[in-house]
């Protein structure tokens, strides 16, 4: 588990520690109003968690997906940072994806097994889905192909 506390504002840290899904009626409205949370403070601790999040990614074995999501927004989060980009929707939601697959409470626990990443994974294809224009623009100007096209 990696905590996320002192790094994200109190109100995110207890969102993603939330196991309710309460008047929450979908993903994507939970991505959005998780998203709505994410401060630039919360993207300064963020970076200084890269060497986690690498860690974590790193050991997701054989979950090539979910893996390619996560290193997709952890790179264009980093990207972001590095040019001071306006905090858009898609990077409080890529913060928000990446806080949740940090954060050590999970709707479905990773440690049950075959299961415990589905929520992660939701998450992260959430992100993706939602904001796919934005981050393919991302990499065009970059001139790299988009790796989820294959």
């Amino acid at each position: 588990m990696i905590t996320t506390e002192s790094t994200v504002p109190s109100d995110l840290d207890r969102y993603l520690a939330t196991h309710s899904a309460g008047d929450i009626p979908s993903t994507a409205d939970y991505v959005e109003r998780g998203g709505s949370l994410v401060t630039p403070r919360t993207l300064t601790h963020l970076r200084a968690l890269r060497q986690p999040l690498r860690s974590k990614i790193a050991g997701l074995g054989h979950n090539l997906h979910l893996r390619t999501g996560l290193d997709l927004l952890a790179l264009y989060l980093d990207e972001c940072a590095a040019e001071r980009a306006t905090l858009s929707p898609a990077i409080r939601e890529a913060a928000f994806a990446v806080l949740y697959f940090l954060k050590g409470f999970d709707r479905i626990p990773d440690s049950v097994p075959e299961f415990g990443l589905l929520d992660d994974a939701l998450i992260v294809q959430c992100v993706l889905d939602r904001h796919a224009a934005a981050l393919r623009a991302h990499w065009l100007r970059r001139r790299r192909q988009w790796p989820l096209d294959n």
